[in-house]
């Protein structure tokens, strides 16, 4: 097996504040490559998030930053199969990243742990990483991402079926539903999320052009969001099977009934210029 397992971490609860970032790159089931490092997120780390992984803002206070170490994220990402501990969090944590400094998510295929362990491991009380891992007897005293390697090689001698694409999520077909769109009028008093980066165009302009239009913005996707737009990169790795997380959350609560719109790029992009 060829993979990428990856862990992040983040300051506080906004996605764009990495601090830290581990890899581990596996070529025919062995270890060639490891990366751990801190990241400068350049915000202020809560007492929440620094109970849970340790890191002060004091451990990476001469670290890069995030938009320096994304040419080395971008090169051991690309085209990979990249699989976390739970995808949702490190692919959204990866997307609003990129987004802040203006760059497009790398083109990877992602997948997770949880999900398998949740649907094979019915047995365990808890699922979280050391509670898996010790169900393989595998030592905690590494760094995460070395756990996550660890355990997809594990799950491949348990598991007599087991493949990489029991991880990652395959389905190629991209929900449009309640996706019309007629005019910029369609955004009063809607709220709106993007994911992906908009050609030529930083977040923080389509959050202000949202809001001359009498749109309310967020970055994230909840009940009350009332329109996704989709950038037309992340339309094209949807339609290959590599959908954001904020994608996969918003066709969910369609599938839930609530009338959120998905909208691609391409039927908004006159009326951001």
């Amino acid at each position: 097996m060829d993979f990428i397992a990856i862990e992040i971490e983040t300051a506080n609860q906004w996605r764009d504040s990495i601090c830290s970032i581990g890899l581990v790159k596996i070529v025919d089931n062995q270890v060639v490559d490891t990366l751990f490092t801190y990241i400068n997120p350049d915000q202020p780390f809560d007492e929440y998030h620094t109970s849970h992984h340790g890191i002060t803002e004091d451990m990476v206070r001469f670290s890069s930053v995030f938009e320096d170490f994304y040419p080395i994220l971008n090169h051991w990402l690309t085209n990979q199969i990249v699989i976390a501990y739970y995808r949702d969090f490190d692919e959204s944590v990866i997307e609003e990243a990129c987004t802040s400094i203006n760059k497009l998510m790398p083109y990877c295929h992602f997948g997770d742990i949880l999900s398998f362990s949740k649907q094979n491991l019915k047995h365990l009380q808890f699922y979280t990483l050391q509670s898996i891992a010790s169900q393989f007897n595998i030592s905690l005293d590494k760094e995460r991402a070395e756990i996550i390697a660890e355990l997809i090689l594990r799950f491949e001698q348990y598991f007599n079926d087991f493949a990489l694409s029991k991880l990652t999520n395959n389905q190629s077909q991209l929900s449009v539903q309640n996706s019309s769109f007629s005019s910029p009028t369609d955004f009063q008093g809607k709220t709106i999320v993007f994911t992906g980066g908009l050609e030529g165009l930083t977040r923080s302009m389509a959050a202000k052009k949202i809001r001359s239009y009498g749109g309310i913005f967020s970055n994230t996707v909840t009940k009350q969001t009332d329109m996704l737009i989709v950038s037309n990169s992340s339309w094209q790795k949807a339609q290959s099977g590599q959908k954001s997380s904020k994608l996969q959350k918003a066709e969910q609560l369609q599938a839930d009934g609530f009338a959120i719109k998905i909208i691609p790029e391409e039927k908004v992009r006159t009326y951001f210029k």
